[in-house]
């Protein structure tokens, strides 16, 4: 049997990559399912990836990445270690009982007129001029004023949120450890606001997801301060970081293909599909990390236990396997459900919250800024880890 060193070989990390991965990936796939990478293996096929996402015989490495980095104790450390993220068997199952019944659609859908109410606002003093840089415009405040409005976080600390939040995206990227004070710097920042929030809460409940985290229970069973700051700091996180960079990739699309943003126009009922479309053609996260508990066989490779691997939910969105026309963008075609969200145990918490917030927002942009295009070329995170946009400038038809 072949051994991962016999699978061809991607640098993950080369300008080469990072240029253009879709057109390496594309090629691969046709020969295997399986690559070789500088850290580990990288499994590409859309058949593969869905199956393993929920293999028990694979485990979350998201701890792990912090630790190849150098990283083994600290807030940083602790808080990975404490998260949801890297639970596993019947803590994971723990964990997600205490807090699912907060992003249930039924407990995401009331929050749907506030999410169009903040968007809005965001908007009104940029279309009477005809272009906007929709990163630090719209996209930095829009997801964090909603997982302030959802928690009970005063709006006016939005600011301080979206600040601590980009200095901790590094800890999900490969660049944690030459930006290793500044993660640590937004962690800690972050636990401590968060810290006062949950106490503040177990003195004065109130009508908010904070308050509904601390009083969450389950046949006598509570989360932990502990697990509470990490659960609510991961919220914060992922909540704005993810759909922030979402927003932006579905708006950069949008820019390329005009006909398909006038068609959305003209037909919002595609909403829906248009949002799962934008994150089966270009998803912020592109891949999920694993580590292999168990030796087993992938795609006629033998990969031992111990192996960090790669499942590139990117590259199974586009396999033409699954999809006619993969590499086409069209809001009209049903196609099978996009892997963006994972699966199997670790199937985003979040997912039914960003689907409503990405889901108004082209509910009402296609119409507030007719005739979208790009104003410039944009800047973009290196593709490891989350990705989107760091600054979109955008021209428009001014209203």
């Amino acid at each position: 049997m072949r051994t991962l060193d016999d699978a061809p070989f991607v640098d993950v990390f080369s300008g080469e990559f990072t240029e253009d991965p879709g057109s390496i990936i594309d090629r691969l796939r046709s020969e295997t399912g399986v690559v070789r990478t500088p850290i580990g293996g990288m499994v590409i096929r859309r058949e593969l990836v869905q199956g393993l996402l929920a293999d028990r015989r694979l485990r979350s490495a998201i701890r792990d990445l912090t630790v190849m980095q150098g990283v083994t104790e600290g807030l940083i450390f602790d808080q990975m270690e404490a998260s949801l993220l890297a639970a596993e068997g019947s803590e994971h199952l723990r964990l997600r009982r205490l807090v699912s019944r907060a992003f249930t659609p039924r407990a995401v859908d009331p929050h749907r007129a506030v999410m169009r109410d903040i968007l809005t606002a965001l908007l009104e003093p940029l279309l009477g001029r005809g272009e906007c840089e929709f990163m630090a415009d719209v996209a930095d405040h829009y997801p964090i004023l909603v997982m302030c409005h959802l928690l009970g976080v005063p709006d006016q600390d939005h600011g301080d949120f979206a600040t601590w939040n980009k200095a901790i995206t590094w800890i999900l990227s490969f660049d944690l450890g030459s930006h290793r004070d500044e993660a640590e710097w937004g962690m800690q920042q972050l636990d401590d606001y968060v810290g006062r929030l949950v106490e503040d809460r177990r003195r004065s409940p109130r009508e908010d997801m904070i308050t509904a985290l601390v009083q969450a229970e389950e046949e006598g069973d509570r989360l932990s301060d502990v697990e509470l700051r990490s659960m609510i700091g991961g919220l914060l996180f992922a909540g704005f970081d993810t759909t922030r960079n979402q927003l932006g990739l579905a708006m950069a699309l949008f820019a390329e293909h005009p006909d398909q943003w006038s068609l959305l126009a003209s037909r919002p009922e595609l909403g829906s599909q248009a949002v799962e479309e934008v994150m089966r053609f270009q998803g912020a996260a592109g891949a999920v990390p694993r580590i292999v508990v168990e030796a087993l066989e992938i795609d006629g490779y033998h990969i031992p236990a111990g192996t960090f691997v790669m499942l590139a939910t990117s590259s199974a969105n586009v396999d033409p396997a699954a999809y006619d026309e993969p590499r086409t963008f069209d809001i009209t075609v049903e196609r099978e459900p996009h892997l963006t969200f994972g699966g199997g145990p670790h199937y985003c918490l979040g997912a039914n919250l960003a689907r409503a917030e990405l889901q108004e927002a082209l509910a009402i942009l296609p119409a507030r800024m007719p005739e979208l295009a790009l104003a410039g070329e944009p800047t973009w995170r290196v593709p490891m880890g989350i990705y989107g946009p760091e600054t979109l400038p955008l021209r428009f038809a001014a209203t």
